[in-house]
């Protein structure tokens, strides 16, 4: 079938490349409880929270269905009566089974994760700090593959799972709203300079 979306400065071409047979997206807003360590003062109210070494995992675990797991680290500076103090706590999401229709042994699965700290609070009088974790992943499973392409940005994947979120509302708002999508820098147009260089 010929393709139809050719202008006068494209020409056709064929590619070795990933192709993405099948994606969706993960969307949540864990609460993780970062306990006090001994010998730090409790915590009066929490002044800033960063989330740093995010890294991710995933695997087919059978037809149709794959695993995710991103870890990373909570960096928190809160107040302890008047002293500054900053404490870290590693933390991990994890799906065991997501439904991905498409994904077959062999193929790998790879992980967009954006993970921002959105708000901490201190609880059992100050001896822990709780965190709101606003997470979105896009999943995608992917075989390398011979294309002859033509191309724009992809549409947003649909969720892996739904749900009615329990807390972080506007999280969830953006992240449906297509306000994190697409995940990467946009490209630039292109240029009209039609001089080449030898």
């Amino acid at each position: 079938m010929p393709m139809d979306c050719y202008e006068p400065d494209f020409v056709r071409e064929c590619i070795l490349t990933q192709k993405v047979y099948n994606e969706c997206t993960i969307i949540d807003c864990p609460a993780f409880r970062i306990p006090i360590p001994h010998g730090f003062p409790p915590a009066v109210n929490v002044v800033d929270c960063s989330i740093t070494n995010v890294v991710t995992e995933g695997a087919i675990v059978g037809p149709g269905e794959v695993s995710v797991e991103v870890s990373f680290i909570l960096n928190v500076e809160y107040d302890g009566n008047g002293e500054p103090q900053f404490i870290q706590q590693s933390a991990q999401l994890r799906r065991r089974r997501v439904r991905l229709e498409g994904a077959l042994p062999g193929m790998e699965v790879v992980i967009l994760p954006l993970v921002q700290c959105l708000n901490c609070r201190p609880i059992e009088g100050g001896l822990a700090i709780e965190c709101d974790i606003g997470v979105y992943i896009v999943v995608k499973v992917v075989a390398l593959v011979q294309l002859e392409v033509c191309g724009r940005f992809c549409p947003e994947p649909p969720e892996c799972e739904i749900f009615e979120p329990l807390g972080c509302p506007e999280w969830f708002e953006l992240a449906r709203t297509g306000a994190f999508w697409p995940p990467f820098p946009p490209q630039p147009p292109p240029s009209n300079n039609n001089n080449t260089s030898t």
